[in-house]
């Protein structure tokens, strides 16, 4: 995940300085960080293909940064030790090595999104800009700030945010550095160090001193502020080792106990990504500091010469992805993104071939901008790379790729700006149907010509958004319902709405239970759950609608764990929405969460049938028993 540029921490060095400055041969020196980046794109990868299975897979997006900040560090302080560091050079080496593969891969995506999925390019222009001009993160928060632009926004480059953070820090470090070496020339580099460390330390208790229960965990995710500890304690690490001319030998009883330390530390690397939990506020508090350290002393342990560690953790595969990592993050999410909106799942015979062609296809991209990139980057003159076109262009570079970078920049030209539009229509439909709520409630309903069963009449229903905006049909379909739903609820508010509906007497034989959709289930809300159903009793069918929306991480978690709640407990029936919609994206708003006004009749008169096709079964089933 980090540019070829901060790849090669001896870019520039003779021999003969190589070993003066560090003591060691040329090229076996910060040996295993290939390898650790190598597990640290591994963990990113598993949790864009597979977030429930590996939740934490993110927290290797913190072992990144520790090692950007060490690289960046290490690099500038090597190159200003022979002369050989520029302010104006160390801008462009950067920009070549990052904006030209960014680049590349924006437009492409643009150019797919135009031909599969135009719809989506509306108001696409802001996001594009604050990818290219590196504040994607703090455009994020913002998003994410309001709860309409927050679902109408899902996209393939939410996972830009951390090339936001790495621009930014980049633009920041000349100056930071400058202050070192400003301490170093006064009294020494170990003044200098200290200064790194403590600021460093400093900055590790913004996330924790600014997080309150309930927050918006993307304020903290994705902050500059609350990343910095990362790459300022990777910093740290760089410059100690740039100052280090000589590491005494290693000892077998130090190789072993360092070899004990490192293990343990992938192992619990490994367990974090499959059990952290990006919603927790233990991660927040603690567990980001507690992860950022452990990777700081993993980092620590591999790159001094005198431990056999760094060759160990660089196997060939581990190595590999590392030294890709940049490509490979580049082009993963937005390749993930387009597969799951295209729905190519259903043209494989089996989930594997999806996969592999899905990998593959990340892979090729990846190779293929890396060689652009290259291309480019020898090239000294606007002259030398349109030559660098006429001639190679062609050959190297496949032509459905060049068709994707001109429609991509034909879509960013042409994007309309009616998203917002479409924000501000779904928010006028809730709050129409909010401010209605209690007096549609309220009214008398004629039951002459119902034909439903008993128990569908005034029904009780508790729900999210997805519940409020289709609330209209729901009345059209189900004779005297009472409805309390509202904008951002969350699975643990159903137990106490369920209280007050009881005590004003608006619970009946079945409850319409539509939660789900604003945040997980398992880890944070199961003990409310579990006292809903309870509280309900088992006498009460509950109907509980499951969830579709993508890009949402724990939708399919929740659905999940409904299925299981339902095999747990008779009364409980599952309407399946999520298989549904899937199929009728059609019958969705552009956020494809909320139904649009077919979707919203269709959602209802599904719920509708659903529900009287279990009462009616059980009807016929307790007529059944009574005979016997």
């Amino acid at each position: 995940m980090l540019p070829p540029e901060l790849e090669e921490p001896h870019q520039g060095l003779g021999s003969r300085q190589k070993k003066r400055i560090i003591g060691v041969k040329p090229g076996q020196f910060v040996k295993g960080l290939d390898g650790l980046k190598g597990l640290a794109i591994l963990g990113v990868t598993i949790f864009h293909l597979f977030p429930h299975a590996v939740s934490g897979g993110f927290m290797g997006v913190s072992l990144f940064f520790v090692l950007s900040g060490y690289l960046l560090a290490f690099t500038t302080n090597q190159q200003w030790k022979v002369g050989n560091y520029s302010i104006s050079k160390f801008f462009q080496r950067r920009a070549e090595r990052i904006l030209i593969p960014l680049v590349l891969m924006v437009t492409v995506i643009l150019g797919l999104w135009h031909l599969l999925l135009p719809d989506k390019l509306a108001g696409i222009r802001p996001e594009v800009f604050s990818i290219l001009l590196g504040y994607n993160n703090w455009w994020q928060i913002a998003q994410n700030a309001d709860y309409f632009t927050r679902l109408v926004n899902t996209s393939p480059f939410t996972h830009m945010w951390f090339m936001g953070v790495e621009i930014q820090y980049i633009v920041i470090w000349p100056i930071l550095y400058w202050i070192y070496t400003a301490l170093k020339r006064q009294w020494s580099y170990s003044i200098g160090l200290v200064w790194m460390l403590v600021l460093a330390l400093g900055s590790s208790v913004i996330m924790p001193l600014l997080y309150t229960e309930g927050m918006d965990v993307s304020r903290f995710y994705y902050g500059t502020d609350t990343r910095l500890f990362a790459l300022l304690l990777g910093a740290f690490l760089g410059l100690h080792r740039s100052e280090q001319k000589l590491y005494p030998l290693g000892t077998m009883k130090g190789n072993v106990i360092s070899s004990v330390l490192l293990l343990v530390g992938i192992i619990v690397t490994v367990l974090g990504y499959i059990y952290l939990d990006g919603q927790s506020p233990s991660l927040y508090t603690y567990g980001m500091v507690a992860f950022t350290c452990l990777f700081g002393f993993m980092v620590w342990l591999v790159e001094r010469p005198n431990t056999p560690l760094g060759k160990l953790v660089d196997v060939p595969l581990l190595a590999w992805f590392g030294k890709h990592s940049y490509g490979l993050f580049l082009w993963q999410y937005p390749m993930i993104y387009l597969f799951e909106h295209m729905g190519f799942m259903e043209y494989f015979a089996s989930p594997i071939a999806y996969y592999i062609v899905l990998v593959s296809a990340i892979i090729g991209l990846t190779l293929w901008s890396e060689a652009v990139t290259n291309w480019c980057v020898r090239q000294h003159s606007v002259r030398a790379i349109v030559d660098v076109v006429r001639s190679y262009y062609v050959k190297v570079v496949s032509i459905v790729g060049a068709i994707c970078i001109v429609l991509g920049m034909y879509a960013f030209a042409t994007a309309s700006e009616e998203k917002q539009q479409d924000v501000t229509e779904l928010q006028v439909r809730l709050a129409k149907n909010a401010e209605s709520q209690a007096e549609e409630n309220a009214k008398v309903i004629d039951l002459s010509t119902v034909s439903d069963p008993q128990d569908m009449v005034h029904m009780a229903a508790i729900g999210d958004s997805v519940m409020l905006g289709s609330a209209h049909a729901l009345r059209q379909d189900f004779a005297g319902i009472q409805i309390d739903a509202k904008v951002s609820r969350y699975v643990g508010a159903g137990l106490g709405i369920a209280k007050q509906m009881d005590a004003n007497q608006q619970l009946g034989n079945a409850v319409l239970i539509g939660l789900g959709t604003n945040g997980p289930i398992t880890g944070y809300y199961e003990d409310e759950t579990k006292a809903l159903v309870q509280y309900l009793g088992s006498n009460r069918q509950i109907f509980w609608i499951n969830n579709y929306a993508p890009g949402i991480q724990w939708i399919e978690a929740n659905n999940t764990y409904l299925t299981k709640l339902a095999k747990e407990h008779p009364n409980v029936h599952i309407i399946d929405w999520a298989s549904l919609a899937a199929k009728h994206r059609n019958w969705l708003g552009d956020d494809g969460i909320h139904p649009n006004d077919t979707g919203v009749k269709e959602y209802s008169k599904f719920i509708h049938d659903e529900v009287k096709k279990v009462l009616l079964q059980q009807a016929e089933t307790n007529k059944k028993q009574k005979k016997r």
